[in-house]
């Protein structure tokens, strides 16, 4: 019996998101699932991925909630201080 392919925001959902919520900006789901697409459309760094999310803004906001837009190459994943709680 052939398997199907799991939606890759799927995988992310369950991910435990050690930020403090109260200085969330952007979705972690969000910004994981733009990492890997960014890196798999062939982004090298944070500002590359960043780009690629702004072109494909119209496409990523039917799959994301994207609240704040596409998340900066200065914040979030790029330099969160990943403190646990």
């Amino acid at each position: 019996m052939p398997q199907t392919a799991m939606p890759i925001l799927d995988i992310f959902i369950s991910v435990t998101d050690p930020r403090y919520s109260s200085k969330v900006q952007h979705p972690l789901p969000d910004l994981l699932t733009i990492a890997a697409c960014g890196v798999l459309a062939g982004a090298d760094t944070f500002e590359e991925i960043e780009l690629w999310a702004q072109e494909k803004l119209p496409w990523l906001r039917q799959y994301l909630s994207l609240p704040n837009g596409v998340p900066s190459h200065e914040t979030d994943l790029a330099h969160q201080k990943w403190t646990p709680r």
